[in-house]
């Protein structure tokens, strides 16, 4: 399970930085679904390194 986890966010990480927002949401309901994550759009934004408004980390 750990070992798909990482997977995954290594998956998403790529997707974000192409741009492919809709592959990318896909990935983060499949995290979503492993780890229990809040919501979607907050999981994708803490696994690309941003806080779960979307804002930059420091």
């Amino acid at each position: 399970m750990a070992e798909a986890r990482k997977q995954l966010e290594r998956i998403l990480a790529v997707l974000d930085e192409h741009e492919e927002s809709d592959a990318a949401y896909c990935v983060c309901e499949a995290i979503e679904r492993l780890i229990g994550a809040p919501t979607t759009i907050e999981q994708w934004y803490l696994m690309t390194g941003r806080g779960p408004e979307g804002e930059p980390l420091a």
